[in-house]
């Protein structure tokens, strides 16, 4: 069985026999010879929207976890160590337990990084290791499609996420009250008010009060991904899992989705850089691992509803809110659709 340190070894030793075998013609790509102390891990997976070779990367923001590296275009992507954290635009590392946070400390705002065959390499000497990884095709990315459920499974669901929000005491809430909250006390009304206006303009199809609703919830409430944000990518999957993709409800969304999309690139300043690109994903129907793992659990028919409180579980522990927020965005998304085809108020 070959181990990670093992493995790492002979990464060094095949990079130093070709290093003297042959020198890399690269001007940008920053290539180094202590191989095996300046690796700071091996990616699992490359997200599909990841760059591909030979693009240059320049380090926007490190977290404990993260590192997100802006490319020429102005759009994010990351190195996540943390399966929940995964998205189209990112690398999985799995990195030493303790020496990510270690070695990492050496990358700061403004470091530069290649993209390479045979991984990312850094201005300061670190590099992250391709060896073996797959990228992820879109396919895998993409909203499952769903059967509309029975309204006792809705209102079921519907108190479950409520539970996981209470519990962790959220700003946003699906049951709540006009309450007010110790960020800002008309954030959560002012939420509640905006997202009932864009059911019912979209109810309606008026394109206009629609995207104005939605232009609403962009860059709205505090931290690097607003809780506007989040809720707009559950919502935009909850679109995209509408099974009747020729239906006028279709069609009427995805409109919205294309100009979400072109205000987002319009005015790249309207929400955070991280939270934007997430946003731009969600709008080419791309979605992060944890939100798909519960938009594949929807269908699930378990009296316990096991597979939604476990995808609930792993999303809960996605920043401090935004997680939660996002599932509220799709569970509202599909339980509003699901009551305005039974009322036959869209089609």
């Amino acid at each position: 069985m070959i181990t990670k340190g093992l493995l790492l070894s002979l990464l060094a030793i095949f990079y130093g026999e070709r290093k003297k075998l042959t020198l890399p013609s690269r001007r940008h790509c920053f290539m180094h010879t202590k191989w095996h102390s300046s690796c700071l891990g091996i990616v699992e997976k490359i997200g599909s929207q990841f760059p591909q070779p030979q693009v240059m990367l320049v380090v926007h923001s490190t977290y404990a976890s993260t590192i997100n590296l802006r490319d020429s275009y102005g759009r994010l992507h990351s190195i996540v160590t943390k399966e929940n954290a995964f998205h189209p635009a990112s690398l999985l590392l799995n990195a030493p337990e303790g020496g990510f946070l270690l070695k990492a400390r050496e990358i700061c705002v403004g470091s530069m990084a290649c993209v390479h065959e045979d991984g990312l390499f850094f201005d300061c000497g670190l590099w992250v290791s391709f060896l073996g990884a797959k990228r992820v095709p879109p396919s895998d990315e993409s909203a499952p499609n769903v059967s509309a459920l029975p309204q006792a499974i809705l209102l079921r669901r519907e108190l479950i996420l409520d539970s996981f929000q209470k519990k962790k005491n959220t700003s946003l809430q699906y049951i709540h009250t006009t309450r007010s909250t110790e960020i800002e006390p008309l954030f959560a009304p002012r939420f509640y008010a905006t997202i009932e206006d864009l059911s019912h303009h979209i109810r309606k199809q008026d394109i206009s009060q629609s995207i104005e609703s939605i232009q609403s919830l962009v860059g709205f409430g505090p931290g690097s991904t607003p809780s506007g944000d989040d809720f707009l990518c559950g919502l935009l999957l909850s679109w995209c899992m509408y099974p009747d993709k020729e239906s006028p409800y279709h069609r009427f969304t995805m409109e919205l989705v294309t100009l979400l999309s072109m205000l987002l690139k319009d005015h790249k300043h309207i929400t955070t850089d991280i939270s934007r690109m997430f946003l731009l994903l969600a709008c080419d129907g791309l979605f992060s691992s944890s939100l798909l793992v519960l938009a594949r659990s929807w269908d699930s028919r378990e009296a316990d509803n096991r597979q939604y409180r476990e995808a609930l579980t792993v999303l809960s522990e996605v920043g401090h809110s935004s997680g939660l927020d996002a599932a509220y965005g799709m569970v509202y998304g599909l339980v509003q659709t699901t009551l305005c085809v039974a009322r036959k108020e869209v089609s």
